[in-house]
């Protein structure tokens, strides 16, 4: 009895994988439940035990890195007083670092539109607070101003992850901190 949960996790692991190495090559739409369950070694109904589509499945990766993003973002960034531009970024870089294969596709060409939304509802209380806090901006030029943070923080994660050899993140942080300035 013991083993079974470790079974049932490990399949859902094997299912994962599987499924991500198809979708790091094309988009979810063009990605079969037989094609992740004969790269996997199992066949569909096991798939179903678990899953209800292939969509289930990447909302649940996405739900993973989003979570551990929202993690870092309520219980560490949000806390301090003031932005230590350079500590708080280099956190946001270090996770992406970490799960560098998810992000670099999810924020990808096949990467689902809904994920980038997600991602930026999560880092914007960033924005707001320590970019946007008391501006004197009427509502549509702070929501343009916000969106414009946004939308840099997430061409500099998705360009850095994207690249096959990477600069250190010190150096990446130094660079945004000279354009910035």
């Amino acid at each position: 009895m013991k083993k079974q949960p470790q079974v049932t996790e490990q399949t859902r692991a094997n299912l994962r994988q599987a499924f991500w190495e198809l979708y790091a090559e094309r988009p979810v739409e063009k990605i079969s439940v037989r094609e992740i369950t004969d790269r996997a070694g199992y066949n569909r109904a096991t798939f179903y035990l678990y899953y209800h589509d292939v969509y289930e499945l990447l909302e649940e990766i996405e739900g993973m890195v989003l979570g551990n993003i929202e993690r870092l973002v309520q219980g560490r960034l949000l806390q301090g007083d003031t932005l230590d531009f350079s500590q708080h970024m280099g956190l946001i870089l270090r996770l992406a670092q970490r799960s560098r294969d998810y992000t670099r596709v999810l924020l990808g060409p096949h990467g689902d539109p809904a994920f980038s939304s997600r991602l930026k509802e999560i880092i914007s209380p960033l924005v707001d607070r320590f970019f946007l806090p008391g501006s004197q901006l009427d509502e549509q030029a702070h929501e343009i101003v916000r969106e414009f943070y946004l939308s840099g923080i997430l061409a500099i994660i998705r360009t850095w992850t994207a690249t096959k050899d990477p600069m250190p993140i010190d150096q990446l942080i130094q660079l945004v901190m000279r354009i910035v300035q």
